[in-house]
């Protein structure tokens, strides 16, 4: 009896004290909405391993703020400083300045681009939320150059394309990210069957961290980065990878 009585009591404090305990993604919300003065939208978690949490993290949070799908970023906390709560969302709102800024260009270069997006990769250490109304590209020229800038672009095509008809339209590209004076850069482009929707794919690349080759209906992609040595446009057309046929 004593035993039963013991073993409900434990029950009965586990169970009050799990159901005081925040859910990891409803501190986040709190945290990005109190942090930033606005309401955001989850639209994904990925939950950690409950077998393995020392090797996969913690639960990440994707969202965005509200009625602004396009500025998706990623949030959770920290898996090495308990109580911290990380956000990428001053990324998300220079990438989108960088899109409306470049719209022209990137337009001009692949006209019958379907969908695009620009995002960066900065150490967390080196920018911050009172960063929020700087310019990314004042934050480039003058305080930090140690970032990556990606440009993801989808082109829609009935069959394999003709890659050297885009040479210099995809060279100038990549001269402009080169021109952003930044440590690193890439420009990452797909060949897409026409009645493929790539737009989600596109929207959430900056998240995602899926390769155009693991989608269906993609025909090839030219990715290249600062590392490539790229002098002229017909240098492109021999970084274009070939995948199935579609």
């Amino acid at each position: 009896m004593k035993k039963w009585i013991k073993l409900t009591a434990v029950i009965l404090f586990m169970s009050m004290g799990g159901a005081g305990c925040m859910s990891s993604e409803s501190k986040v919300m709190e945290h990005l909405e109190e942090k930033y003065g606005e309401k955001f939208e989850v639209e994904d978690v990925d939950k950690a391993s409950a077998l393995f949490p020392s090797t996969s993290g913690k639960d990440k949070i994707f969202a965005y703020p509200e009625g602004n799908p396009e500025q998706i970023f990623v949030a959770g906390e920290s898996k090495n400083s308990e109580g911290e709560i990380y956000d990428t969302y001053v990324l998300a709102k220079w990438g989108e300045e960088l899109e409306k800024t470049m719209e022209q260009e990137v337009k001009k270069q692949i006209p019958d681009v379907s969908d695009f997006k620009f995002y960066l990769r900065i150490a967390d250490s080196k920018y911050n939320e009172g960063m929020m109304d700087t310019s990314i590209y004042d934050y480039l020229r003058n305080i930090n150059k140690e970032a990556e800038v990606v440009l993801v672009a989808a082109i829609k095509t009935s069959g394999q394309p003709d890659i050297k008809t885009y040479n210099e339209g995809l060279f100038n590209l990549y001269q402009k990210l080169k021109s952003l004076n930044t440590d690193f850069y890439t420009l990452s482009v797909g060949f897409v069957e026409n009645s493929m929707n790539s737009d989600d794919y596109i929207r959430t690349s900056n998240v995602n961290n899926t390769p155009w080759s693991n989608l269906k209906g993609v025909y090839g992609a030219v990715v290249v980065n600062d590392s490539f040595q790229i002098s002229k446009p017909g240098d492109m057309s021999g970084y274009y990878e070939v995948y199935e046929e579609q």
